[in-house]
């Protein structure tokens, strides 16, 4: 039991360490800007995978996948009615919304 942490620690690490290696991706680096919208950060990052209507912020999510190397992670931007960034994380819409993201 007293070993427990020595085990964690490692494992919480490795998860972190991932999601750092797309923090310099345009779309990401758009996201985390002050005052971020909708339009920043599609010039930033393109065409999105995918957006749906989100009722819950009266407003909108779009889906990218980030691309490094061998590597890809899911990202979400979740924008309320006057496009203006709410939410976003290294997980899709549909997951978000599922996690109950968009109702807190």
């Amino acid at each position: 039991m007293r070993y427990t942490p020595l085990l964690i620690v490692p494992l919480l690490s490795a998860c972190s360490f991932s999601f750092m290696k797309f923090d310099n991706d345009p779309v990401v680096q758009a996201t985390y800007a002050t005052g971020a919208t909708k339009s920043s950060v599609i010039a930033a990052g393109g065409k999105p995978d995918s957006e749906m209507n989100v009722p819950e912020i009266g407003g909108t999510c779009i889906n990218y996948t980030l691309k490094k190397e061998a590597e890809t992670m899911p990202f979400y931007v979740a924008f309320d009615k006057n496009g203006n960034r709410k939410q976003f994380g290294y997980i899709t819409c549909i997951e978000a919304r599922s996690k109950g993201v968009f109702s807190r």
